[in-house]
């Protein structure tokens, strides 16, 4: 009786196996491979380089943290995106009417599709996101914009990540 209890408790547990992944998204079903086009810049102040980090940054998070293959043909998801906003805007005033913190705020707005999910709209979801980071009024900011770019660049495309997981 000992054996066929422990072969019960056995198949039970092998039947009962749960994964975890500690490395990000996985895409289900037959979605094997991502392509981020280039990110369209409408405005006249910009950090010129800010639509190629994104591209990678956006690239990168979807080939390291989900199960997706970056290709330059076809692929079964694709990103085009624009910068909507890029704005600077004084957050913290002194008592004597002056700003000692200034905030960098960059909107972006991505069409995303999958080709291979049947549930999926077929002109594709479009995915507004807005992130920020502060920096002290007494900076020069051109010395400090590559280092909010990326920062703020992280932020966006997190944004953007979390999104297309949460509808997979």
């Amino acid at each position: 009786m000992k054996i066929f209890w422990s072969i019960l408790i056995g198949m039970v547990i092998m039947g009962c196996a749960v994964s975890y992944s500690f490395r990000g998204g996985t895409v289900p079903g037959e979605t094997f491979t991502v392509k981020t086009f280039e990110l369209g810049n409408n405005l006249t102040l910009v950090n010129p380089s800010l639509p190629i980090i994104l591209q990678e940054a956006l690239q990168q998070k979807f080939i390291n943290e989900s199960n997706l293959k970056y290709t330059d043909r076809n692929a079964d998801v694709n990103f085009i995106g624009t910068i909507n906003s890029y704005t600077i805007t004084p957050v913290q005033g002194t008592g004597d009417a002056t700003v000692s913190l200034n905030r960098l705020t960059i909107t972006l707005e991505v069409l995303y599709t999958n080709q291979k999910d049947d549930k999926a709209p077929a002109e594709g979801k479009i995915i507004k996101v807005s992130s920020y980071d502060d920096f002290a009024a007494t900076d020069d900011f051109s010395s400090k914009e590559s280092e909010l770019a990326e920062s703020i660049s992280e932020k966006l495309v997190s944004l953007v990540y979390n999104q297309v997981l949460v509808n997979w």
